[in-house]
């Protein structure tokens, strides 16, 4: 019994210490990336990537999220479908975005907490796509912003 006592004592000093190891660091929270087309898979569940129309019988449709920065959006709950209560979506606008290119640089420095994004498109459809958002500062201009967490392809540490 005191070993076990001993052992878990012992065992809470080594996470604590590993937890307060590298509070002093500075530099990007979550670190730096390179902006990419975000991709959306439509199918809400995905193929099977053996299969022609993979094991639902559909066959995934993957549309192009527009690559845009917009400085800010809205928390909202909104009801979905296959819910019964209001769900917590980020809105933004389409209209209300500036245009980023691929392979831009960027340091991401936040992340919504929303698990779904609704965007009203020009023609003023809304849609509601599973993804969440990521603030980010474009390297090159400091440009800030938020942008599909989907678009960034961290850079290898």
């Amino acid at each position: 019994m005191k070993s076990f006592l001993i052992l878990n004592t012992l065992i809470i000093l080594i996470v604590f210490s590993f937890s307060c190891g590298d509070q002093g660091e500075s530099g990007p929270k979550f670190g730096t990336g390179t902006l990419k087309q975000a991709v959306y898979n439509l199918n809400k569940a995905p193929s099977n990537p053996n299969s022609d129309t993979g094991t639902t019988g559909r066959v995934d449709r993957f549309v192009d999220l527009p690559l845009l920065l917009w400085p800010s959006f809205e928390y909202r709950r909104i009801p979905r479908v296959v819910e019964k209560d209001k769900v917590e979506h980020c809105l933004i606008t389409e209209s209300e975005g500036a245009q980023l290119q691929p392979g831009t640089k960027v340091e991401v420095i936040d992340e919504a907490r929303c698990f779904y994004v609704r965007l009203n498109y020009k023609d003023g459809i809304p849609r509601s796509y599973t993804t969440t958002f990521a603030q980010i500062r474009v390297i090159e201009t400091g440009e800030e912003g938020w942008t599909w967490s989907k678009a960034i392809e961290f850079d290898k540490e």
